[in-house]
């Protein structure tokens, strides 16, 4: 026996080696970028070695079977493959502070075009850490080559080798329970289908993250799968642990159930003069009591055969939705602009330096605990901000191999798109962009939107109709200046006017570009690669801040030009006091490296708190004509806002089919949701990443009931949303209701 197993040694010995130096090889690469990602060490570190195991020995088992040159080439492939990943995500992330999954390679035309900049400085600035991949390559391959030199070996030596990887990949996959099978284990993410690909990379490590975004392309999910996705949400546990107080808007750290004046009384704030637009001085009560629509799920699901439209009607059964409260209607009849803030973050906001966003920030409507929901990618929060669905951000699906969820939805139904709304109440439409049209395809996103009138940096479309020479036009290059398309686009809306000489009711839409990285040094340089920067250079120049830090304000002195001008133009116009402002970002400003948002936030005398810092953000709901701002303390997000609106402006629609919730309704569960599907409530704060739970109460007021029912009711409300665009479901939802 002794003698067959020294026999065997020896005979498989080069594979051994072989698959030890792989082995090895893949370990050392995924240490080095754990370390140059700065993540933290602990446990999980074990699992982005161990999985190592299988691929080494599986490659090598393949390998062995071709002739010795053939066997080195294959080899030295298999290296260069995953150090050009790592490579690549390094300059992504250096980029956008997140990781690109593999639909993203696909979307490479568009990121090289607007990012080109961008991208030649983190390849530049990440030279060093690159150049380590190159010698790892270069040392392990000259190591093979010249000192190992393998050789063919028999097929059954290669038939051993990948059943030991098949073992060594059962022995590592085992390992993934060592912390159980709740939410957001090890096993747990694994297992997830649409994986949240940054969690996945600080918890499996690069290769492993990029094997599970690729076999969830090739073999997606079936009908089952989604069935079984959904959970029952436990909203009497949830609800249960609200607590009720008095209003009260003393401190913004007080928790608040009902939004409040600024005096406590709970009375509409708008005061006399807009009776006929809104904001009586007693609000009427509706006679129904829920913001839902008379939807027949039972007969939707008789006539229903497919397995996934099945699963989502099932869920949306269980919803009761959102109240009838004292702020629906509010502003019924009101025109309503909407701007979506490029990279906005409120820790820039001043008295001294933005005088106009902090006089909106801090009137009207005051949303207190607000989060963006979205560290990166314009597209994503865009599409939230503008539909209340959350969408894919956390990897590839077969539905969305190219597109992002935005361009899916192009041909899909969006009736609560304010386009849409507001063109059924026969309001003028319009949305601005001061980038090209196809980027994002918008062009196709927004007339689907609804917005009769778009117009962009090469060109306008009039109710659909293209016309090249009625374009955006601009004194600088891109990132062009939101001041110089406000004032070049409110006469579209303004100068619209009735018989009467009134202007006719509008809404516009604008996502403002000004205030997009790169934030460079405001020297000659800054001139051409950020001209905003360079434009407000001297206002900025003295602020105690590094020169990033002075440029990222700079650039976004832009927005606050913009809006100064906007309140200007409608007071001018008479409709200042019946217009509706809302302003949030798209994503946090990650052009910032962490340090430099850090003293961002210390330069305005805040503290920044670690993971959900950088999140928290305004949601701007300002009107003029309100005597006292309204002060909101539930925790919110970005897909929050257009359900508050729709019950604002007294629109019908049903609160169930949306993910986020109306934050003026006091009975509702309130909860603010982050792109990789950690969240905040009144009670705590969970991080999906670590499974880390800060405690915003003592920690005996909180259940692990109640822990659970948060986490399930995020991870419906991300499956819900992927689901209404997967299946076009608000077709099959107002079909059956027979209005649109």
């Amino acid at each position: 026996m002794k003698e067959k197993i020294i026999d065997y040694l020896k005979q498989t010995k080069g594979y051994f080696i072989q698959a030890g130096i792989l082995s090895a090889y893949f370990i050392i690469l995924e240490l080095i970028f754990h370390y140059m990602q700065g993540f933290e060490v602990n446990s999980r570190i074990i699992y982005p070695i161990v999985f190592c195991l299988p691929l080494g020995f599986l490659i090598a088992a393949i390998n062995i079977l071709f002739p010795r040159k053939v066997n080195i080439g294959l080899t030295i492939v298999a290296m260069i493959i995953p150090a050009v990943w790592a490579c690549v995500q390094i300059c992504y992330e250096w980029v956008f502070q997140t990781y690109m999954d593999i639909k993203k390679v696909f979307m490479g035309g568009d990121v090289a075009e607007n990012f080109g900049n961008e991208l030649k400085d983190a390849i530049i600035s990440n030279i060093p850490s690159m150049l380590v991949y190159v010698g790892l390559v270069v040392a392990v391959s000259l190591l093979i080559a010249l000192k190992f030199k393998p050789n063919r070996e028999p097929v059954k030596i290669s038939i051993g080798g990948a059943i030991l990887a098949v073992v060594f990949y059962l022995c590592s996959y085992g390992l993934l329970y060592v912390e159980g099978t709740g939410a957001y284990t090890p096993i747990d993410l694994y297992k997830m289908n649409p994986a949240i690909l940054d969690n996945n990379i600080q918890n499996f490590g690069l290769i492993t993250s990029l094997r599970i975004d690729l076999s969830q392309i090739i073999f997606p999910r079936d009908a089952s799968d989604i069935e079984n996705a959904f959970k029952e949400d436990n909203m009497s546990v949830l609800l249960d642990q609200e607590e009720t107080t008095e209003p009260s808007t003393e401190s913004s750290t007080e928790q608040n159930t009902e939004p409040s004046t600024e005096n406590g009384t709970g009375e509409n704030p708008s005061g006399d003069g807009n009776s006929e637009q809104g904001g009586n001085d007693e609000p009427q009560v509706p006679e129904k009591t829920k913001n839902t629509l008379d939807i027949d799920f039972e007969k939707l699901l008789a006539n229903t055969d497919d397995k996934t439209v099945t699963a989502v009607h099932q869920y949306m059964q269980t919803l009761s939705g959102s109240n009838v409260n004292e702020y629906t209607g509010y502003f019924e009849g009101y025109n309503l602009i909407m701007i979506c803030a490029e990279s906005f973050t409120s820790y820039m906001i001043s008295e001294e330096l933005t005088p106009t966003l902090y006089k909106l920030s801090n009137n009207g409507f005051v949303f207190e605990n607000y989060y963006g929901t979205f560290k990166s990618i314009t597209t994503n929060g865009e599409y939230a901000f503008c539909t209340g669905l959350l969408p894919n951000t956390v990897g590839s699906t077969n539905e969305l191999k190219v597109n992002s969820t935005f361009a899916q939805s192009i041909d899909r139904y969006l009736p609560y798109c304010m386009g849409n709304v507001f063109n059924n109440l026969d309001y003028g439409t319009y949305a601005y962009h001061s980038n090209n049209g196809d980027y994002y395809r918008r062009e196709e996103t927004h007339l689907n939107m609804g917005y009769k009138v778009l117009r962009f940096l090469d060109g306008s479309y009039i109710d659909g109709v293209f016309d090249g020479k009625a374009k955006l036009k601009y004194t600088t290059l891109r990132p062009n200046s939101d001041e110089e398309t406000i004032l070049q686009t409110m006469s579209d809306y303004l100068n619209n006017k009735d018989e009467e000489g009134n202007v006719k009711p509008f809404h516009a839409y604008y996502m403002t570009y000004s205030g997009h990285h790169p934030y460079y040094d405001m020297d000659e340089e800054g001139k051409t690669k950020s001209p905003m920067v360079f434009e407000n250079r001297d206002i900025v120049d003295k602020l105690d801040v590094s020169s990033n830090v002075k440029a990222y304000i700079a650039a976004n002195l832009e927005l606050e030009n913009m809006l100064t001008e906007l309140l200007k133009g409608l007071e001018a116009a008479g409709c200042l006091d019946n217009t509706v402002i809302v302003l949030t970002n798209d994503h946090y400003p990650y052009g910032l490296k962490d340090y430099q948002f850090k003293e961002l936030v210390q330069f305005n005398g805040n503290e920044l708190e670690k993971t959900f810092g950088m999140y928290r953000n305004t949601f701007i709901c300002y009107n003029a004509g309100m005597e006292e701002k309204v002060v909101v303390s539930e925790p919110c997000c970005t897909v929050d806002i257009i359900p508050t609106l729709l019950n604002l402006f007294g629109i019908d629609y049903d609160s169930r089919l949306l993910a986020g919730t109306d934050v003026l309704d006091p009975k509702s569960f309130h909860i603010a949701m982050l792109y990789n599907q950690s969240f905040v409530t009144d009670k705590i704060k969970y991080d999906t990443s670590s499974r880390k739970i800060t405690y915003l109460v003592e920690k005996d007021e909180v259940s692990q009931e109640y822990i659970d029912a948060c986490i399930t009711y995020v991870r419906n409300k991300f499956e819900m949303s992927l689901q209404i665009i997967n299946t076009d479901y608000y077709r099959i939802i107002y079909d059956s209701l027979e209005v649109k």
